[in-house]
């Protein structure tokens, strides 16, 4: 692998183990030895220890005390109830934003889905850059809510991350069926019509949970 030369260099550390992590190169269970990725990257142990840092917060990775830095192993069951948890605040939201979002936001959803539209158009599927502005757009009704501590619990779910990695290979199709969801979900809330925000999601996570089903290696 050439090494990593630009600034800065944490980032940068962060994004190859994270598509590493993702694209299944390191799978779960999987030892990282943190003096052997900075020789890898031809860089000094600091960057390297913020970007596990990072990934730790992001859910890809654990550091068990006395043993070491793992990829975070995955538990199915546990993955659905995130998936419940992630519906129940997401209708939450959708029902304080509706009434009060404005045209600006709105607009901003918009444009989300325009960037999505267009990844859909490349060849290889650019998977992770796709799940980023996925990531960003329900990440966005969440925080129009103004409600710090839900922000908090909702951020720290990571099931965008998580099912990055059971369905990186083979998520072009679903992902093309659900990406129709985000037109959906912003037409919803232009028309200020929380009966239709609240179907949509409902099909949009259920999706999810029927990928993971069908994706997840026993």
């Amino acid at each position: 692998m050439s090494k990593i030369d630009t600034s800065p260099l944490a980032k940068q550390v962060y994004d190859v183990i994270r598509k590493k992590i993702i694209s299944r190169e390191y799978v779960p269970g999987d030892k990282l030895d943190i003096q052997t990725l900075a020789d890898t990257f031809g860089v000094s142990r600091s960057p390297v220890k913020d970007a596990i840092n990072d990934l730790v917060h992001d859910g890809l990775i654990e550091v068990i005390p006395r043993k070491g830095t793992y990829v975070t192993e995955l538990d199915f069951n546990s993955f659905l109830d995130v998936l419940d948890a992630r519906l129940m605040i997401e209708k939450w939201a959708g029902k304080q934003i509706i009434e009060t979002i404005t045209v600006e936001q709105i607009k901003k959803l918009k444009s989300i889905v325009t960037e999505m539209d267009k990844l859909l158009a490349f060849s290889p599927f650019p998977f992770d850059d796709y799940s980023q502005l996925d990531m960003k757009f329900h990440k966005l009704l969440i925080e129009w809510t103004k409600n710090q501590r839900v922000k908090e619990i909702y951020f720290s779910l990571n099931t965008h991350v998580s099912l990055s990695r059971i369905v990186y290979s083979t998520s072009l199709e679903s992902t093309i069926n659900r990406h129709k969801d985000h037109l959906h979900l912003v037409e919803a809330i232009e028309s200020r019509d929380l009966n239709a925000f609240n179907q949509t999601i409902e099909r949009h996570i259920n999706s999810l949970k029927i990928e993971a089903e069908e994706r997840w290696e026993y």
